[in-house]
């Protein structure tokens, strides 16, 4: 027996000063990330260097010429689109936030999507970085073509913090149905 859930409670000014100021954030990261693939584009070699665009990426070198460049650019469109992914999520979930639905079901669904991007993401970065590593290389003549596999210890970083994410996103959805359950008995 499903119960009605209580409305929203009015949020806290904190609540929701936070939930703004996490949207402000997502916008950021929003710009920064549609800027990867564009500065890949438009800036030539010394400014890619200058800006570290390169390291940033993970890239072994900044791209040579305008084939590599290309390449580059989409193969970098799939962690930028998961990027994006989790921002959506992360934006819907302080969305509920800052209007108090804390504990609603949008929430929850957005915590644990957000939480499935970035495990999901963590494991991807390395393998695009290989991706790119092979995009900036292909041009070469045989034997000076690279595929580049780097694991840092931010990556296992960003999969344990993605596992904990899903764990208490997890948690929320079984207090979520005990208190329904719990409900139905009074």
């Amino acid at each position: 027996m499903q119960h009605e859930p209580a409305p929203a409670i009015r949020p806290s000014f904190y609540l929701k000063r936070h939930a703004q100021v996490v949207h402000a954030l997502i916008l950021a990261g929003v710009a920064l990330l549609l800027a990867q693939p564009v500065l890949l584009l438009a800036l030539d070699r010394p400014w890619l260097e200058l800006f570290g665009v390169d390291s940033f990426l993970g890239l072994i070198a900044p791209p040579a010429d305008g084939p590599a460049r290309w390449r580059t650019a989409l193969v970098s469109l799939l962690p930028v689109g998961g990027g994006l992914y989790a921002l959506r999520q992360l934006w819907r979930l302080f969305s509920e936030y800052g209007h108090g639905r804390v504990f609603g079901k949008v929430a929850q669904d957005a915590l644990m999507r957000f939480a499935w991007a970035v495990l999901l993401l963590a494991l991807l970065l390395p393998i695009a970085r290989g991706l790119m590593s092979v995009a900036l290389s292909i041009g070469n003549p045989p034997g000076q073509r690279v595929l580049a596999i780097t694991i840092a210890w931010f990556d296992c970083l960003h999969v344990l913090f993605g596992a904990v994410l899903v764990a208490i996103a997890r948690v929320m959805v079984e207090a979520r149905r005990l208190a329904d359950d719990n409900a139905g008995f009074v």
